[in-house]
């Protein structure tokens, strides 16, 4: 999967699941009830701390909450509830050795802001954690125990393991039908059916076309164009159809947030189409040509064309990847 599409998937998922109620109800239809019957899920509450460290961007996207969690009855602990967004579910990868350095990363962060306030060591405790991967691939995932990665284990060497579990939600177990009738709340919904269905082009269209063609209730217009437009956005960077075959439908269905997809993705076209024009000219800084030479075949102007010569490597760096 390229770069450009990880991280539109990633930012699609964050900002679906970072919005507190949807959360809720996320977790309380799709997590065991033994779990949920002890969270106290109105004491939800979103950590903006950043656990997905350089090496596990490659592997994971997280939405990580706080919440309450009555345990022995009477006794109630804050517990971490971080949704995964698992983005390269190859069949021969080993998740939980991704997932152990994740769950080190939210331990040691605990226990360096235990050090920084001062908690005594015999009155410090690590944070249980729930970890819930997220995963929407087209082929269903294989979950299994640890110890089957390993060959020949006895009772004795299964003691030296990590023992640890994860919850996990695999949307090919969740059929549109399922999606639909399971949430209620309307963007929730078709959040999730955009992710269910990005890599499957019939049912993406019919999908679209049913999402644009209805409206959802918003308390102003400004909220009602931001959601269709994140969509349009998830699409243009996430599905592999051609973007005119989404333009050519939304023409035919006349509603304003089909109005909405084709200003948005034509937006995205022109800044996609200058961000290549961008490249080529400073491929040709690079090869020595004239401001008069680029001009030509650019048609950006001198101060334009001036203006990449004195870029860093740094912004150099962002406009060629």
């Amino acid at each position: 999967m390229a770069k450009k599409q990880i991280k539109s998937h990633d930012s699609f998922f964050k900002n679906l699941l970072s919005k507190r109620e949807q959360a809720i109800e996320f977790l309380a239809k799709t997590t065991p009830a033994e779990i949920v019957k002890n969270l106290h899920l109105d004491t939800l509450q979103l950590d903006t701390t950043d656990y997905v460290d350089s090496e596990l961007q490659e592997y994971f996207a997280d939405v990580v909450y706080n919440c309450d969690y009555t345990f022995n009855e009477n006794e109630t602990k804050k517990v971490k509830i971080t949704f995964l967004f698992e983005h390269k579910s190859y069949k021969e990868s080993i998740p939980h050795l991704q997932l152990n350095r994740y769950l080190l990363n939210i331990w040691d962060t605990q226990v360096n802001q235990a050090n920084i306030d001062k908690i005594k060591f015999k009155d410090f405790r690590l944070q249980p954690i729930i970890p819930i991967i997220f995963y929407h691939g087209t082929t269903k995932w294989n979950k299994q125990p640890f110890e089957n990665y390993f060959s020949g284990m006895d009772n004795f060497l299964l003691n030296f393991l990590p023992k640890f579990d994860y919850h996990l939600i695999d949307m090919v177990d969740y059929p549109n039908a399922r999606i639909t009738q399971l949430f209620q709340k309307r963007q929730l919904q078709i959040g999730l059916l955009l992710m269910k269905n990005i890599f499957h082009e019939t049912s993406l269209l019919n999908l679209v076309k049913d999402i644009f063609s209805n409206t959802i209730d918003f308390p102003d217009k400004t909220q009602e164009r931001q959601f269709y437009e994140s969509i349009t956005n998830y699409i243009y960077h996430s599905a592999s159809i051609n973007i005119q075959t989404f333009i050519e439908l939304m023409e035919t269905l006349r509603t304003r947030n089909s109005q909405t997809f084709i200003s948005t993705a034509m937006q995205l076209e022109k800044k996609g189409e200058l961000k290549g024009i961008k490249k080529v000219a400073f491929t040709m800084i690079q090869e020595n040509y004239t401001n008069k030479a680029i001009m030509k075949c650019t048609g950006l102007t001198e101060n334009e064309i001036e203006y990449l010569r004195t870029m860093k490597d740094f912004q150099i760096n962002l406009l060629t990847n």
